[in-house]
């Protein structure tokens, strides 16, 4: 140990006497390893947000939503616009792991009114313990209650968003809407949960009771999706084949017929999210990784100059007793130093640019472990692999011809 610590002492000092050399070396690693921290900053940045958005939107480990028609990656399929009926939640509702099913049905964006102001928003007829089951807040009244189903009466709940451009001036609880020509009353308006990463606004809505949507907005008494809470939320993949199981057989579905309904879990919905940002990220990582190439090269000739100019230096410790391994030894620690210093400094240059530019582009940003790991693993390696031949070099130098 004491053997190491000396060559590393050694190594810096001879680093510092060429230090214009140093500098010259470690450009290309800073360029290379902040591009690969900005990467996976950003990435860790973005992973983070969905989480955070689909906890906010009612994900959680322990639900999932059955929604009607086959979609992709959010965008509906063709043939596959058959809705969910009344038999196949009863049905999914039995299952021993289901602790609650909660229907929804979405209503075209429509035109909604109050006063002389108007706005589009999206309306859904919604059960009684939508909010609940999904962990959304009030700030303002009250949600819908058992009543308002029961009696299809003409209330409302407003997203924060919708409430705000329809009444500027204060308080929307109390107040008249018309959702087409459907006049409604305002009884509670949903705490802010901001916009999508999408840029889809989530406090752009206007929530109604489902049997109220039904009977005078839809005229169908059909829904368009579900959450499924369950009991156990370890057996969340035997709960999904088993609804899956009802649905095809509730919809007479043949075994090569394709679902005609979407399932969506949060391990499904992550899943999306990292298969369409993989490309983004390999174009980069290539970018990074060609740098640190380059990088490399230059920390290869700018090393093997060096040997050159120190050929005495080298001379006079093998002349003492040094033998070819220490010298091997010592240049290759004087590359792995230089490398490391550079990936230091690149990391450092690369948590300052992810967070500039998450904040002029208002993108998220978070720390990311393997980025950090990463960023010293690729510095290293480019100092050893390519401080090889230099110390080779410096190795295989006669002592008799360095001292002439």
């Amino acid at each position: 140990m004491n053997r190491l610590g000396r060559m590393a002492l050694q190594a810096l000092r001879a680093i510092w006497a060429e230090r214009g050399y140093a500098a010259l070396m470690m450009i290309g690693l800073v360029i290379g390893i902040s591009s690969v921290t900005v990467i996976y900053e950003m990435g860790e940045g973005v992973r983070s947000q969905v989480v955070s958005m689909m906890s906010s939107m009612g994900f959680g480990a322990d639900a999932f939503f059955v929604a009607s028609g086959s979609r992709r990656a959010g965008f509906r399929r063709g043939g596959g616009a058959r809705v969910l009926t009344e038999k196949d939640l009863s049905e999914i509702s039995r299952l021993v792991n289901v602790d609650l099913v909660v229907p929804q049905l979405s209503i075209n964006r429509d035109r909604i009114s109050a006063g002389s102001r108007h706005t589009l928003s999206n309306i859904s007829g919604v059960d009684i313990h939508y909010a609940a089951s999904r962990r959304w807040d009030l700030a303002q009244g009250r949600f819908l209650v058992a009543a308002d189903d029961r009696d299809k009466r003409r209330v409302a709940v407003l997203g924060a968003s919708t409430a705000k451009e329809l009444f500027p001036d204060g308080s929307a609880v109390g107040r008249s809407i018309r959702i087409g020509t459907s006049p409604f009353l305002v009884v509670g308006v949903l705490a802010a949960k901001g916009f999508a990463p999408s840029g889809h606004d989530r406090d752009d809505r206007v929530l109604v009771p489902l049997s109220t949507a039904q009977r005078r907005l839809s005229k169908e008494d059909k829904f368009s999706a579900a959450r499924v809470n369950l009991v156990d939320a370890g057996q969340v993949s035997d709960t999904v084949e088993e609804v899956r199981a009802i649905l095809r057989a509730n919809h007479h579905l043949g075994p090569e017929v394709p679902d005609d309904f979407t399932i969506v879990t949060p391990d499904s919905l992550l899943e999306m999210v990292t298969r369409q940002s993989q490309a983004m990220v390999a174009m980069l990582t290539f970018i990074a990784a060609v740098s640190l190439f380059v990088s490399g090269i230059v920390i290869m000739n700018i090393m093997l100059v060096a040997v050159s100019e120190r050929a005495h230096e080298i001379g006079v410790r093998r002349a003492v007793g040094a033998t070819r391994g220490d010298v091997m030894a010592q240049i290759l620690m004087e590359s792995l130093l230089v490398a490391l210093m550079g990936g230091l400094c690149g990391l450092g240059l690369g948590m300052l640019l992810a967070r500039g530019i998450g904040a002029g582009m208002d993108l998220p940003v978070a720390f990311s472990l393997p980025g950090f790991g990463l960023s010293f693993l690729f510095s290293s390696g480019v100092g050893l692999v390519f401080g090889v031949f230099p110390a080779r070099r410096a190795a295989n130098l006669e002592p008799v011809e360095c001292l002439r």
